[in-house]
């Protein structure tokens, strides 16, 4: 299984359980020491979904009502920082300049 398919089955649990500690975590996915803390390091510090408590628990805080996702949202600006502008295109607002 990839660190992505771990992750995704991960967050799954997560987030039907609410609460997971991560001693089950380990047992669960057969995880090594270095390998939870990636996933640790993604799921509370990257993508926010969790929060640690007291060192031995995930506890899930992400609006509950969505599932993580699975693909980068779209950027909801018509330029996104890092993408390459399209020039010379005529948008209805600069017809007629």
């Amino acid at each position: 299984m990839t660190f992505d398919e771990t992750l995704a089955r991960v967050l799954e649990v997560l987030q039907r359980e609410g609460r997971v500690s991560y001693r089950a975590l380990r047992r669960r996915f057969d995880l090594d020491e270095e390998y939870l803390e990636d996933l640790k390091a993604e799921i509370i510090q990257a993508k926010k979904f969790a929060v640690d408590e007291d060192g031995a628990v995930l506890v899930w805080v992400a609006d509950t009502a969505v599932a993580p996702p699975s693909e980068p949202a779209a950027c909801p600006r018509l330029h996104c920082p890092g993408e390459r502008r399209v020039v010379g295109r005529n948008y209805p607002s600069q017809r007629g300049a």
